[in-house]
């Protein structure tokens, strides 16, 4: 897991500093997500572990990221 920081009172994750909610789900939430150095938007994709732990659903979380590695689109990132 990539280590969190804060940068300038906001949250930093990597090169990358978190800004705002995008969208909210059963499992977590969605923030912009821009490259400190190059300026480069995308959006994050934040899980709740514990969330996933209590529903019982690490199962449909791992299909969930089997199933994103093989996307190949220029604007999805590789797993």
């Amino acid at each position: 897991m990539a280590e969190k920081q804060k940068h300038d009172g906001r949250v930093k994750i990597g090169h990358y500093i978190l800004g705002d909610t995008l969208g909210v789900g059963t499992f977590g939430k969605v923030k912009m997500g821009e490259h400190q150095l190059t300026g480069h938007k995308v959006a994050v994709k934040i899980l709740n572990r514990q969330k996933i732990r209590s529903l019982d659903v690490v199962g449909k979380i791992k299909r969930e990221i089997q199933n994103l590695k093989l996307f190949r689109h220029p604007h999805i990132i590789k797993l």
